[in-house]
């Protein structure tokens, strides 16, 4: 009678990279079976093992066989309680499985396993072994005495598979699998009481390969290993050493468009973002990750996140750099759950060249928003999204998201949107970029640092922007209480604090210019994107201060042509001159003072982030 659960006899902390799971067949026990009498067993001789120990942890499963009792499981009643602890237990978690049966235990095996595999793939690259000592695939003769007087439903399970239904069902499911792992078989070689329990024919009928004889061992011996040199134990360890080592020991994952000098992976970066294959040559599934990176400016798909690959299968890495990035070399790590790990050091020999991709990129960004914001099919939808500012600084975002197109598609999609709105703040669309950013919420943890980089980026352009409309709307009272409303500012008068917002060197060319300066026509024809329009105008030209304020006032004076005179002196107050210039919330939109004039703060949408309208 088994008494024993099911559980870990060998794991390590942290896990070995393959899961051996032994089964017990009718009448043995969880971890007794595997024993001999001197306490040998298995689980001690795998754990001591030089060359397996270090890979290997051992899960023994067991079911109730009783010999003169009720409550035993048949073959398919305990295939269904091995599935439904192999999850519980983490026996899935390992990127390797390999099970191991002794008689009918080999049959629950195969049996579960033909339930699953061709349904989950997973099952059938996790698996590429199953051992077998002594499964009697065809019936064991002993079964038809044993049933005279044994209370046990399995019994007529091991009947000859000529009068046995399951054996042959079981037969046909097998043979029909679309995946099948490796099976070795081993047999018995002595009788026990007179009688050949398992016959050669029935114990070898679906091996691959030759089976192997354990000498002088009968049906229950021959899974009771006494020593390392013990027949069974050193077929067990061949088996796992020729079919199994392999997918570990050597280096699984390759990137075969990298160079390699030694340990040592390049790749040569020309464009803001490029695609490498990554290519599992073993035959398990395992997970791959990035674990260390150089700098904020280099983004690696998949992150920090594992993400798994298919065995004899490829994926795509994307490399990008961000925006800002200024030096040539970078590196990272690559890892997986199997003992391997690539270092990799990503070249850019011409930043000039990585330059131009960004500016290219830039320039599709503000072209495709042109061409969205000047399409007649747009206007009906344009013109509703005025009422809510914030909706219409997603939607923009949004088309500079699609307009970037495939060279970001490989990466998560939060961190496509980390970089559109890297793109967006330096072309100095502020409130589309803040638009952006807020899609990119739940960014895997090894790029939050540059997310809140870029937020703070942000939020210190928002405050500019607010600065300098302040200093422009102060400049026309002052003038226009004097008498002299339209007098430009005297040549030597101080300049407000804040700097003239312009374009990074990189971006100032003409091809970029003219594309930019096209999209603040097309702004200026949306009343709510005016002041924005005039933001990037200014950015743009790189205008001298008089010019800039210019611009800046015209635009707040067209979003207000009808604003009553005594609502404009407000802005000549000292209190309001203070709160614009020291605003006292450090996340102050920098519209919030044109909104509380025109209409109360619309409800919270991803677009009304602290920078967008």
């Amino acid at each position: 009678m088994n008494s024993e659960d099911p559980g870990w006899v060998e794991r390590a902390d942290p896990r070995h990279k393959i899961a051996v799971v032994f089964v017990h067949g009718i009448f043995g026990s969880t971890r007794g079976t595997w024993t001999g009498a001197h306490g040998e067993s298995f689980f001690r001789l795998l754990k001591n093992d030089a060359r397996l120990g270090p890979q290997v942890d051992s899960y023994a499963f067991g079911f109730s066989s009783n010999i003169m009792t009720g409550g035993s499981l048949d073959i398919r009643e305990a295939a269904n309680k091995l599935q439904s602890y192999l999850l519980p237990s983490g026996v899935f978690d390992y990127p390797v499985i390999v099970f191991v049966g002794h008689s009918m235990g080999g049959l629950v095996i195969m049996r579960y396993l033909a339930n699953n595999m061709d349904k989950a793939p997973e099952l059938a690259e996790k698996v590429p072994l199953i051992v077998l000592f002594s499964a009697p695939m065809e019936g064991a003769q002993v079964a038809q005495l044993a049933d005279l007087v044994a209370r046990n439903p399995a019994l007529s399970n091991l009947r000859p598979v000529d009068s046995n239904d399951v054996l042959k069902q079981l037969s046909d499911d097998w043979s029909s699998l679309a995946a099948k792992p490796h099976v070795s078989c081993a047999y018995e070689t002595a009788d026990v009481s007179g009688v050949r329990i398992v016959q050669w024919g029935s114990a070898t009928r679906v091996c691959a390969g030759r089976p192997v004889a354990i000498d002088n061992a009968d049906h229950i011996s021959l899974v009771k290993p006494d020593r390392a040199t013990h027949p069974a134990y050193m077929f067990l360890s061949g088996q796992l050493i020729e079919h199994v080592l392999p997918l570990q020991m050597g280096v699984p994952l390759e990137l075969p468009d990298f160079q390699r000098d030694k340990d040592v992976y390049t790749f040569t970066l020309a464009a803001p973002e490029e695609n490498a294959r990554l290519m599992n040559t073993g035959r398990a599934r395992m997970k791959y990750w990035i674990a260390e990176k150089s700098s904020r400016t280099l983004l690696v798909s998949p992150g920090a996140s594992p993400q798994p690959i298919n065995g004899h299968s490829t994926e795509m890495l994307t490399v990008a750099l961000r925006v800002d990035a200024d030096e040539n070399a970078y590196a990272f790590t690559l890892k997986s759950d199997l003992p391997s790990e690539q270092r990799v050091r990503v070249l850019v020999p011409d930043l000039s060249r990585l330059r131009m991709g960004h500016q290219r990129n830039a320039i599709k960004v503000t072209t495709g928003l042109a061409q969205y914001l000047g399409d007649p099919a747009n206007a009906e939808k344009i013109a509703a999204l005025q009422r809510d500012p914030g909706q219409l600084n997603v939607q923009l975002a949004t088309v500079a998201h699609a307009a970037l197109g495939e060279p970001i598609k490989r990466l998560p999609s939060a961190e496509q949107w980390l970089l559109t709105a890297d793109l967006l703040a330096a072309a100095n669309l502020t409130h589309v970029a803040s638009a952006a950013l807020a899609h990119s919420a739940g960014i895997d943890a090894f790029y939050q640092p540059a997310a809140k980089e870029l937020r703070s980026k942000l939020l210190a352009q928002g405050r500019a922007e607010l600065l300098l409309r302040s200093g422009a709307v102060d400049g026309w009272y002052e003038r226009s209480i004097g008498g002299h409303p339209d007098k430009p500012r005297m040549a030597g008068q101080p300049n407000p604090s804040s700097p003239i917002p312009a374009i990074p060197a990189w971006l100032d060319t003409e091809a970029y210019r003219q594309s930019s300066l096209q999209l603040v026509r097309s702004m200026e024809q949306v009343a709510s994107l005016r002041q924005d329009a005039a933001s990037l105008e200014v950015a743009t030209v790189k205008m001298p201060f008089d010019a800039a304020m210019g611009v800046i006032l015209r635009a707040e004076r067209e979003r207000f042509p009808h604003l009553p005179a005594a609502q404009w002196r407000h802005f000549g107050s000292p209190a309001a001159k203070a709160e614009r210039r020291h605003p006292s919330l450090p996340e102050l939109e920098p519209r919030d003072k044109a909104k509380k004039m025109e209409k109360p703060e619309p409800r919270t949408s991803p677009g009304n982030s602290p920078l967008s309208r």
